[in-house]
């Protein structure tokens, strides 16, 4: 399975500000605050139950674009740019259908002492 690495995660979601172009390399200052808002929202997600990050350099490539796209949405204000609550809730709602369990339908054993 492909992961990414926070700060790959980071450069995705300036991207979708605006923030960073192709070439370039993301100021320290807009790294700082794009850093602490994925650790708001990664202790958020982790908080309502949706998403828990175990290791920030492992991050499943799967949930990276919506990772992302919550980050630059939380962002969005600090660089002049609305951000949209049904981009919240859409992005929450796939995060939770990637990561929700499947039945097995296996039966269960009961491990008495």
């Amino acid at each position: 399975m492909a992961t990414f690495t926070r700060r790959q995660l980071i450069d995705q979601a300036a991207f979708k500000l605006g923030a960073l172009s192709v070439g370039q390399v993301l100021s320290a200052e807009d790294l700082t605050a794009l850093n602490d808002t994925a650790s708001m929202l990664f202790d958020q997600l982790s908080e309502d139950n949706i998403l828990t990050i175990g290791d920030d350099d492992a991050i499943n490539a799967s949930w990276c674009p919506y990772l992302a796209t919550l980050i630059a949405n939380l962002a969005a204000p600090d660089y002049g740019q609305q951000s949209s609550n049904d981009v919240k809730v859409i992005n929450e709602s796939i995060l939770r259908r990637l990561v929700r369990g499947t039945e097995t339908y296996e039966p269960q054993t009961t491990d008495y002492f």
